[in-house]
């Protein structure tokens, strides 16, 4: 088992106690938390620390995925970690959003590449070709609706 330090991420409706809590660092933090990334998303991966300092785990996974996610994941879904785990903590109302089916995912994606259209554009809609499906669970009270 290896400790991991997840990426924070800065949104302005994001808590300035929340995470910072969490993880253990001074309150109020500096500037608004609004998402703690605990996975290998090449946005912001998180980073495992070990005795050579920290390292990053979509690095550590690219260098030996059978270590990092065995083999029964690498057969289901590649050499990718299938998952990106986030904490949330909103202290004002988030955006309404909405997310692909898988099938819509691969085929906005694909349709997306034919055009050229560079990954970091606003113009913009599918940045991988995975759909990104949620499960909510509050740690506090919250509102949220759905459907």
């Amino acid at each position: 088992m290896q400790q991991m330090q997840g990426a924070v991420r800065s949104y302005a409706w994001g808590s300035r106690t929340a995470i910072a809590e969490l993880t253990g660092r001074p309150v109020p933090s500096p500037h608004p938390e609004a998402e703690l990334w605990m996975g290998a998303h090449p946005g912001d991966p998180a980073r495992i620390l070990g005795p050579d300092g920290p390292r990053s785990l979509l690095a550590a996974i690219e260098e030996n995925p059978q270590f990092h996610l065995g083999a029964a994941c690498r057969h289901q879904f590649g050499d990718r970690l299938p998952y990106l785990l986030k904490v949330l903590a909103a202290v004002e109302p988030l955006s309404l959003q909405a997310h692909p089916s898988a099938q819509q995912a691969k085929d906005g994606f694909a349709a997306e590449e034919r055009r050229s259209v560079p990954r970091d554009s606003p113009e913009r809609n599918y940045r991988d070709e995975y759909h990104k499906p949620e499960l909510l669970c509050a740690l506090t009270d919250f509102d949220a609706l759905a459907g």
